[in-house]
């Protein structure tokens, strides 16, 4: 039934993706499956999914879907992007996913109530695998300490291209753990850290990084707490850097000094 199901849905091909959009009623057949308790059915189970990018934002889902989703996919064997934005997953959903983050290299939990806790354990698996290219965590309950573990794993990985933290709290101590991680990256590309109570003191920080990053092409710093004194700092940085093509401050208190 669920190698039908999932065959019955529309497929996009996105960044080189086989995306299928599937539905709660894909959740309700997981868990069925779960109750089984069966690894012969959860490899049968597996073995009907033929998309690589499994969208499953807008479904509802909780955290024990999270057990349910897991119980199958960590027979998928393949590489694996999964889009759980806007969902109810919390920390436990995370810690849940855990079998599953060796197969994934798309990875968005945004809007779903993470808080440091899950962070850190979602940091320990993005640190072992290091398989990650898309990381999406924006609007959820994330602080400094939260941000600081997400900068780190970013520091640590040469596969991740794009980070979206929008919509949490890492303020200035999270805004230097990221600046950190910007110096000399091989591969990020594109970074959001807009709405993040980020002052001019972390803003400081971003602008002396990127003038020692040379991969960085789109950074998001809308609705900070950025001055006129961070303006200075990020045209001075401007001068020197050489790849940035976007740089959105926006919704700041820059003046027009």
């Amino acid at each position: 039934s669920l190698r039908s199901y999932l065959k019955s849905l529309p497929r996009v091909q996105s960044g080189g993706f086989n995306q299928v959009h599937a539905m709660p009623t894909f959740l309700w057949m997981l868990r069925c499956i779960y109750e089984t308790q069966s690894q012969k059915v959860g490899r049968l189970a597996a073995r009907g999914i033929s998309a690589d990018y499994l969208k499953l934002a807008f479904c509802n889902a909780c955290s024990a879907d999270c057990s349910a989703l897991s119980f199958v996919l960590h027979h998928f064997h393949r590489q694996l992007a999964l889009d759980l934005d806007n969902n109810n997953l919390n920390d436990y959903g995370v810690q849940e996913l855990q079998p599953c983050f060796s197969r994934l290299t798309v990875i968005r939990l945004s809007v779903n109530q993470i808080t440091d806790t899950g962070v850190k354990v979602l940091c320990e698996e993005l640190t072992k695998y290091k398989i990650v290219t898309f990381l999406g965590l924006g609007k959820n309950r994330i602080t400094s300490e939260g941000g600081k573990c997400v900068a780190l794993a970013v520091k640590n990985s040469t596969s991740i291209v794009d980070v979206g933290m929008w919509g949490n709290q890492i303020g200035d101590e999270g805004a230097k753990a990221f600046a950190e991680a910007l110096k000399d990256h091989p591969s990020l590309t594109t970074l959001s850290l807009a709405f993040n109570g980020i002052s001019p003191e972390g803003g400081k920080s971003l602008a002396q990084a990127l003038k020692q990053n040379t991969t960085l092409t789109v950074i998001w710093l809308t609705k900070n707490e950025l001055n006129d004194e961070s303006a200075e700092c990020f045209a001075e940085m401007l001068r020197v850097n050489q790849t940035l093509r976007h740089l959105w401050l926006i919704q700041n208190r820059i003046t027009a000094k």
